[in-house]
C-alpha cells in the first residue's frame, strides 16, 4: 500500500473566510509537506479545505490564482506524487491548477452521478472534466469519489454500480471510498463492494485511516488518503506531526 497525505490550505484570498496573507498561508503549508514528506509518504493531497463556506463548482479567479501560487511556491524534497482537490467539486479548476504546477494528478468529489451535500445538489460533469483534461500539454490522472463523505446518494444508488461507471465510464483512474465525514472511518462492506468491482491498484480509501486500524485495510486498498490523523491531537485543524506520519508509514512498509 501507498500512504498519501493531506495538506489543508488555510482560506485563500477570494474566499470569505480568508485572513492570512499569500506568503503567510505559503508557510503554514510548507510545514506539513516537510513532516509529510520527512515522514515518509508517497504522495500529497493538496486542498483549499479552509475555504468554507465552499463554492459549489465554480471557484472565482481569485481563488484559482491563489491556489496556484500556493502550490507553485511550495518545496518538495523528495519524489513524491502531488495532487490537486479543489473544493467543493471544481474539477477544471483542479486539472488547470495540475497542469500549471506540474502536479500528477487530481481529486473529484463527484465525477459522475448526483450527490446530495452541503452545498447543494452536486452533478458530476465527467464529459466536461474529460474533455478539458484531453485538451492539456500533461498527462494527469484522475483520482474520483464514489459516495463522497459529507454528502449522500440519490435513493436506491448502490456503491458498487458507481464504482464500476467511474471507472468504465468516467475516466476515473482511482476510485476513492470515504466515510461520511472528514477523519470518519469507512464502511467495511462498501469497502469490499468497491474492491470486488475496482481493478488492482486503482482503489484508495479517503477519510478514517489512523495507525491503529490501518492493519485492517491491508488487503482491501492500494492507497491510503490521510488527513485528520496524521494532525497534532487529531484536529484536523492543526498542523501535521511527523511522529503520527512516520508510525503509521512504519506500520505498512
Amino acid at each position: 500500500m501507498q500512504v498519501y497525505g493531506v495538506v489543508h490550505l488555510k482560506s485563500l484570498p477570494g474566499s470569505p473566510s480568508n485572513r492570512l496573507s499569500l506568503d503567510e498561508i505559503i508557510d503554514s503549508a510548507q510545514e506539513d509537506v516537510d513532516s509529510l514528506v520527512h515522514g515518509g509518504v508517497d504522495g500529497i493531497i493538496i486542498e483549499n479545505f479552509g475555504d468554507t463556506p465552499f463554492v459549489k463548482d465554480d471557484i472565482s479567479k481569485r481563488t484559482l490564482a491563489s491556489f496556484t501560487t500556493v502550490v507553485e511556491n511550495l518545496t518538495i524534497e523528495r519524489d513524491v506524487k502531488v495532487g490537486i482537490n479543489v473544493l467543493r467539486n471544481d474539477g477544471i479548476a483542479a486539472l488547470a491548477i495540475a497542469e500549471a504546477t506540474k502536479s500528477q494528478f487530481v481529486r473529484i468529489n463527484v465525477l459522475n452521478n448526483t450527490m446530495f451535500t452541503d452545498q447543494g445538489v452536486i452533478e458530476g460533469d465527467a464529459h466536461e472534466v474529460n474533455q478539458f483534461k484531453s485538451s492539456l500539454n500533461n498527462y494527469i490522472e484522475i483520482y474520483a469519489d464514489v459516495f463522497v463523505k459529507h454528502a449522500v446518494p440519490a435513493p436506491g444508488s448502490k456503491i458498487e454500480n458507481h464504482a464500476e461507471e467511474l471507472i468504465q465510464r468516467a475516466g476515473a483512474d482511482v476510485v476513492i471510498v470515504t466515510g461520511d465525514g472528514t477523519g470518519h472511518e469507512i464502511n467495511i462492506e462498501d469497502l469490499q463492494k468497491v474492491r470486488n468491482i475496482v481493478p488492482s491498484g486503482k482503489l484508495a480509501i479517503g477519510s478514517g485511516v489512523t495507525s491503529t486500524n490501518v492493519d485492517a485495510y491491508e488487503d482491501l486498498a492500494d492507497i491510503l488518503i490521510v488527513g485528520t490523523s496524521f494532525k497534532f491531537d487529531n484536529d484536523v485543524a492543526k498542523r501535521v506531526d511527523i511522529n503520527r506520519v512516520e508510525e503509521l508509514v512504519r506500520k505498512i512498509k
